[in-house]
């Protein structure tokens, strides 16, 4: 019989202090602390999802130093999106309207898909997360 492992905790919680986050100066800055460890808190349960909790099962001290940079990379990634984007829930990223009119004047969010911006929703996962953790074996895409 197999044990099923504890989803829990994680042994991730603390690997990224504001202070360690804001000397990575690829990202921007953020000085207040508890919008940096509320912000923190949030990406690292993002993470956990796209990485199927694999570091809730793994010791992340332990672990390959190439691995544990793209995680760290990725979560300051994630830190970094819901900072600049002012949300940390999908409604909040979509709640804003994509077309204003005042007058005869109509002002239009242009997106990556659609010059009139219609129909886009923006995910909570921000894109470059994918990109820090591709080749890592942390996506585990197509398994589960």
């Amino acid at each position: 019989m197999r044990r099923r492992a504890k989803l829990q905790g994680s042994n991730v919680s603390g690997i990224l202090s504001n202070h360690d986050y804001n000397s990575m100066s690829a990202f921007t800055s953020i000085d207040d602390q508890e919008t940096y460890y509320k912000l923190q808190a949030k990406a690292s349960d993002i993470l956990k999802r796209v990485t199927m909790n694999f570091y809730v099962r793994n010791d992340f001290e332990s672990d390959h130093p190439q691995r544990k940079e793209a995680y760290i990379k990725a979560l300051a990634a994630q830190i970094e999106y819901f900072y600049e984007t002012g949300s940390t829930t999908s409604e909040g990223l979509n709640s804003a309207p994509q077309t204003q009119q005042i007058g005869r004047t109509t002002l239009s969010q242009a997106s990556k898909f659609s010059p009139s911006g219609g129909g886009e929703k923006k995910s909570v996962i921000c894109e470059d997360v994918y990109l820090y953790l591709s080749g890592t074996g942390l996506l585990g895409r197509g398994i589960g």
